[in-house]
């Protein structure tokens, strides 16, 4: 599924999240400019969505001022924009049906809504493919922080569709079985997920691919009983062999022979609820199955069901399924994170009848570019409406991609972080990455009290050395594993030098029979190798613990749940939260590093200085995997 990544960074006005519901905000809001997708005409979404930039109106009493952080691209979006979706709408229009923002503003007779929050659009047609924009309170929804994104943004389409299909039709948590096809589409990971957490078998048919190989073992981590192609389901034995009854329900999206090929396999008296019709194919209804099976055909749309359902059926299913995520027995489908600039490959893509494209996709800078993502610099001059920085402040540079191997740079005043003069300039110039992945692993995943620990491989490298203080600072055990290269005495020296609990090499980690008593089990575990090094922290992880793919790990498949099901699985990447992070996010996590920093509890990773002129020296003797880092270059214009 692709998504619309809709940065903050594109906002004007970086101080805007922290001023209150006051008139002299509304005046304020009247110079913000808004960058949004917007069509006229029906047809080829390629040719008819434009982009453009218009100032954001003034809001009005009973309205919200929100920041977009992310937008689905769903295919509904790609069939209104067609026209060939059943819904009135009034042209020119801003697509997207879905989506999850903060609220930066409220009018002023909004009570049970603040700045901060933040919430998903929860109708349609109200034009989620914008960067900032004014939506009537009642179609916003408050929903919880913790919250993933991509959980949030595609909230109130596909998981709310699995759920009433699920709970309208048949009582299939007393023991029924479901079937459906498209099992791979977002909404059938939805499906199968739930099912799962309700405890109900289910059957899941996909088109042969491939890597099919690889996509059954992802739909069975979700929680399938049975994964089939359609080649397969022809030929399958399950229910002769009485491996599993026969489904009483069946979820069709695809039409056609897949449709007809569900029919065949359906119980007595099962229904058929057909939500979609991918394949275009026409489903003809044996008769058969109408006259001695007592097969009922049904169809289901989510907007319909929304325009006659009661405010409190409404919430009860909101709240069962926000539940779900939070527990995390529910999580977004497989997606694809797209800059909002470059929002015709999210089209092109949603235009494509894949069934099993990829993952994230990060953000490559514009060439040709000055490289450096982090570094600290003192102001000499300030525009004329900069109002946050002066000339002589020290800053460090919050945002990615700037440049910052230069003497002199030009910088946006939302992309800059004033400190104090008195840190060191090392700790300064490497405060943005490492620490930040650090503080962000190991407060949003999972709440570690004092005493419990944490696991992570490649504890030598700047984030891993990092890791150690700040769980040294909150009194937290850490377990650390490093490869045994040449001068493995002197890193494990250091690593226990800066606060690590223990330290092992990889084959010491891997001959652990029993965990050290001095020791409780690790919690959580960072993961950024893979390989031996994920499987052993997997084998010593406690029961129902958390890892966290990030680093070299980031873009390796999850494929362990079936050997540790209990365990929860995530992703990090630091350039994804700051993206959608607020303004008061950012500033509390600086503001706290900057603190350990100095009252001595932190300092900067093993590093080496170097004049700007010496750059071939530092690449040459940079290693581009964790496992083998242990020191860092910083180029330091004070050397002459």
């Amino acid at each position: 599924m692709p998504f619309l990544r809709l940065s903050r960074k594109i906002i004007c006005g970086v101080k805007t999240i922290n001023v209150t519901k006051s008139s002299s905000f509304l005046n304020i809001s009247r110079n913000l400019m808004s960058k949004s997708l917007y069509y006229c005409e029906f047809g080829d979404p390629i040719q008819v969505v434009k982009f453009r930039e218009v100032e954001v109106p003034p809001l009005k009493s009973q309205e919200v001022l929100v920041r977009m952080l992310a937008a689905p691209v769903n295919p509904a979006d790609i069939n209104t924009i067609q026209g060939k979706y059943p819904v009135k709408i009034n042209l020119p229009i801003i697509p997207g049906n879905e989506g999850v923002g903060v609220v930066e503003n409220i009018g002023n007779e909004i009570s049970d809504i603040c700045p901060g929050d933040r919430v998903i659009i929860t109708k349609p047609t109200k034009g989620t493919w914008r960067n900032i924009g004014v939506f009537p309170k009642d179609v916003l929804r408050v929903i919880p922080k913790e919250l993933g994104i991509v959980e949030a943004a595609t909230l109130t389409v596909n998981p709310c569709t699995a759920y009433r299909m699920l709970s309208d039709f048949k009582p299939v948590r007393d023991g029924l079985v479901v079937i459906q096809n498209g099992a791979n589409s977002a909404c059938g990971q939805n499906i199968i997920q739930i099912c799962k957490a309700w405890g109900v078998k289910n059957i899941n048919i996909v088109r042969n691919r491939p890597e099919i190989n690889e996509l059954k073992k992802y739909l069975e981590s979700l929680g399938a009983t049975y994964v089939l192609t359609e080649e397969e389901l022809r030929n399958t034995n399950i229910f002769k062999e009485n491996k599993v009854n026969r489904p009483a329900l069946a979820l069709n999206c695809v039409g056609g022979k897949s449709a007809l090929e569900l029919t065949r396999h359906l119980d007595k008296s099962g229904i058929m609820v057909t939500y979609g019709a991918m394949s275009r194919e026409p489903f003809s209804i044996p008769n058969a199955a109408l006259i001695f099976k007592n097969i009922s055909f049904h169809g289901f749309w989510m907007t319909a069901w929304n325009e006659k359902a009661s405010a409190d059926q409404k919430e009860i299913m909101m709240k069962d399924v926000i539940s779900l995520m939070c527990e995390k027995k529910l999580k977004g489908p497989i997606y694809k994170m797209v800059k909002f600039e470059e929002y015709k490959e999210a089209l092109a893509n949603a235009l494509t009848t894949q069934g099993f494209a990829g993952c994230r996709n990060h953000c490559l800078p514009h060439l040709p570019c000055v490289p450096g993502d982090e570094g600290v610099g003192e102001v000499v001059e300030i525009g004329n409406k900069v109002c946050t920085v002066d000339p002589g402040e020290r800053v460090v540079l919050t945002s990615r991609g700037l440049g910052t191997w230069q003497y002199y740079g030009i910088y946006h005043e939302r992309d800059i972080h004033v400190i104090s003069p008195n840190i060191p300039l090392p700790e300064a110039s490497m405060l943005t990455i490492a620490p930040c992945m650090a503080y962000r692993m190991l407060k949003d995943f999972k709440k570690i009290k004092p005493g419990q620990t944490v696991i992570q491989n490649a504890a030598n490298s700047a984030c891993g050395q990092s890791v150690i203080q700040l769980c040294k600072a909150w009194d937290i055990n850490t377990f650390n594993i490093v490869a045994n290269h040449c001068n493995y005495q002197s890193v494990k020296e250091h690593l226990l030098s800066i606060g690590a609990t223990a330290v092992h090499t990889l084959e010491e980690a891997e001959e652990l029979t029993t965990f050290n008593t001095s020791l409780s089990r690790p919690v959580l575990a960072l993961n950024c190798l893979g390989g031996r090094f994920e499987d052993v922290m997997l084998r010593l992880l406690e029961n129902s613990g958390t890892i966290i793919y990030y680093g070299s790990a980031f873009a390796i498949p999850i494929a362990k749940h079936i050997v540790r099901s209990d365990v929860f699985f995530n992703r990090f990447h630091l350039s994804e939260w700051d993206a959608y992070a607020g303004v008061i996010e950012k500033d509390v996590m600086m503001n706290n590093i900057i603190k350990l920093i100095v009252i001595g509890k932190f300092k900067a990773p093993s590093y080496q200085p170097l004049e700007l002129k010496n750059y071939v020296h530092a690449f040459k003797n940079t290693v581009n995997c964790e496992a083998f880092s242990t020191n860092s270059y910083v180029f330091d214009f004070t050397l002459t």
